[in-house]
């Protein structure tokens, strides 16, 4: 028997298997005997991966950077963008504290009200004490709080002693939320830069329902009666926080101002119980205004001021 061998290459083109292979090439080794009808045959698949696509290895395209030019106008459009959208923010945010200053005060409209009924139609004092004894050497109970005699400076001041409290019960109803009760800020009347003393409220009641600084001399004088006060006359506003010394205790005189902080303009309650916003160069006009108006409104003087003056 002849036990010689042939081997026939075959380049994959045409396999066994009756055609060519997608995307796969076959190499095949046939090994031949002598023996009849013996065919036997290895086959060696290989596959090869498509290798990873990339700028490098597609032709025409070429791997670049942002050159400086084109990062300065990327930076620039975001700048543009920004100054266009950084202002639209700050009115929506300052038009949502407005709409909170207009509820607070409305909601303690609603309890000076309430109060009122309870105590034969008298308004609760208004805290024109500068945070100790008045003129009779006693502490007395305001709307916003009891002088502590025994502590100093903001300590004096405590919210839950004040007479509108029991009906509010919220301290968050007492400022507004774009205010910073405890910032500190250069006072022209101190001549230094300070904290507030009174750290309760953004708000302060109208000293003319004691007379202004009559009632800190007479506080056996109670203040007026709500039916006395016309309802457009002014019973609360939004301090000006510019001036720390404002804020030395629960009450004002118009002079000492409303606050800016509400693009030029304020937050002021009425005694009808509404709330609405103030122009700075309205308030001023009627602070200048030598006749009783709405600022100037103590219903027992004839211009609406300190009958003592």
């Amino acid at each position: 028997m002849n036990t010689g061998y042939s081997f026939v290459i075959n380049n994959g083109k045409n396999c066994s298997s009756g055609g060519p292979g997608i995307g796969v090439k076959k190499q095949a080794i046939f090994l031949v005997t002598n023996e009849p009808k013996n065919l036997r045959m290895k086959e060696k698949v290989v596959r090869k991966e498509p290798a990873m696509k990339s700028h490098r290895n597609i032709p025409g395209v070429a791997l670049q950077a942002f050159t400086l030019i084109e990062l300065l106008v990327v930076m620039a459009i975001i700048a543009i963008l920004a100054a266009l959208l950084l202002p639209v923010l700050s009115r929506a945010k300052n038009s949502a504290s407005k709409a909170t200053d207009l509820n607070n005060l409305r909601q303690i409209m609603v309890a000076l009200h309430v109060y009122t009924a309870d105590d034969e139609d008298y308004l609760p004092p208004p805290n024109w004490d500068n945070g100790n004894a008045t003129g009779d050497g006693k502490a007395h109970a305001g709307w916003l709080y009891l002088p502590d005699l025994t502590a100093t400076g903001p300590d004096r001041f405590k919210l839950e002693t004040g007479l509108l409290w029991p009906l509010l019960r919220n301290a968050k109803i007492y400022a507004c939320p774009s205010d910073d009760l405890q910032m500190w800020h250069y006072s022209d009347h101190d001549g230094v830069n300070e904290q507030r003393q009174q750290q309760l409220s953004s708000y302060a009641m109208n000293g003319a329902v004691a007379g202004f600084m009559y009632g800190w001399y007479h506080p056996e004088v109670r203040p007026v009666k709500l039916a006395l006060m016309r309802p457009d006359d002014c019973a609360f506003w939004e301090t000006d926080e510019t001036e720390p010394f404002y804020f030395n205790d629960g009450a004002n005189n118009p002079k000492e101002g409303v606050s800016p902080r509400h693009y030029q303009g304020g937050i002021q309650a009425l005694f009808d119980s509404s709330a609405n916003y103030v122009k700075l160069t309205d308030w001023y006009a009627d602070v200048a205004c030598t006749n009783k108006n709405r600022l100037w409104c103590y219903p027992l003087s004839a211009d609406g001021r300190d009958p003592g003056e």
